[in-house]
């Protein structure tokens, strides 16, 4: 994240490169992108008749070609943002659009000085056997839109709310982390959320984040087999009630609460064989944090009791994906059958 914060700098400085090719799927760093460029732009006092948009499921290349060869109205430069760029992948999109590849190839090897073209590739990666990946990638200053690590996270929350004049403790940025998965893009916008509802007093409090910020699937699963754990009925229930409200299927809720158990099954019995926290999250090739709150949970309940919760669960799935129950009840009915259990 801190080479892409100096590219945006660069841009801002009105040092601009004709090609740039912007990746990943961090929707907030490619919004960062496109808004730089567009500023400087305005800055540069252009007229927004040479800043244009292009969609490749919608236009072919062909045009974009035409519109970066065409020279300026009433300006020195021209801004093209091509958006879903997904000829640079190997992603298959349904679109009748046909694309002439090799007139884009020539264009990379020769671009227009007055037109800036920049890629926007929305995608986890890129195709780099395909050739005009390859000459794009090599003519074209790239910009990573990767996830940022936790500590990047962390960093820019912290820093985006002081800048705004908002205090936020370090153990509220902690659960705001927890609850949008340590994501940046959804945790900037559930940030922006709580400074927009703490306007007055710019003090955003755990009790505004449990009530504001939206939990995601997986997080409310994990409490959900928390809720089950503990073998309490009711909560389990009005929590399954509420997913079941908010149109999730009760299939995907069943697969998730399997693989929950997987996980804390798994955490427990590498423990047991001494294996330490980052040791588990490379074996498992999962997040370490995902173990760290594995951890927490399983050492609270004894290997039996997770192994009958996850036993149960197979048979529920089983029994749904053979018609024997109806999915929507399927749930409720583990509830109350672990909850007997001794």
């Amino acid at each position: 994240m801190k080479n892409t914060t100096a590219q945006l700098n660069k841009i801002m400085q009105n040092n601009m490169q004709s090609l740039y090719v912007a990746w990943g799927t961090e929707s907030m760093i490619l919004e960062e992108v496109t808004r730089t460029f567009i500023n400087r732009m305005k800055d540069n006092n252009e007229d927004d008749m040479n800043i244009s948009h292009f969609n490749l499921t919608e236009t072919s290349i062909d045009d974009v070609i035409y519109e970066a060869e065409s020279f300026p109205f009433f300006g020195e430069k021209k801004l093209i943002i091509v958006h879903s760029s997904y000829i640079l992948t190997g992603k298959q999109v349904s679109s009748s659009v046909n694309h002439s590849l090799e007139l884009l190839e020539t264009y990379i090897t020769n671009p227009s000085d007055f037109s800036i073209v920049v890629f926007l590739a929305p995608y986890d990666k890129l195709d780099k056997r395909k050739k005009v990946t390859k000459l794009l990638l090599k003519h074209a200053e790239v910009i990573e839109a990767t996830p940022a690590s936790d500590h990047d996270t962390a960093t820019y929350l912290k820093t985006y709310a002081k800048e705004e004049g908002y205090h936020l403790s370090r153990e509220s940025l902690a659960l705001l982390m927890q609850l949008t998965d340590r994501q940046l893009t959804k945790g900037k916008k559930e940030l922006e959320k709580l400074m927009l509802y703490h306007s007055t007093d710019k003090h955003i409090t755990d009790e505004t984040i449990h009530k504001l910020v939206s939990k995601s699937l997986e997080q409310n699963i994990f409490e959900l087999n928390e809720r089950v754990l503990k073998k309490n009925v009711k909560g389990s229930i009005e929590l399954y009630q509420d997913l079941l409200n908010q149109k999730e299927d009760p299939i995907k809720i069943i697969a998730l609460m399997i693989a929950e158990f997987r996980l804390l099954l798994q955490v427990k019995i590498l423990r047991s064989k001494g294996y330490q926290q980052a040791d588990i999250a490379s074996l498992l090739k999962v997040h370490p944090y995902r173990i760290k709150l594995a951890i927490q949970k399983e050492k609270a309940f004894p290997q039996s009791v997770l192994s009958q919760a996850h036993h149960l669960l197979i048979d529920t799935d089983y029994d749904i994906k053979t018609g024997r129950v109806n999915p929507e009840i399927s749930v409720e009915l583990f509830i109350w059958k672990f909850s007997t259990l001794s």
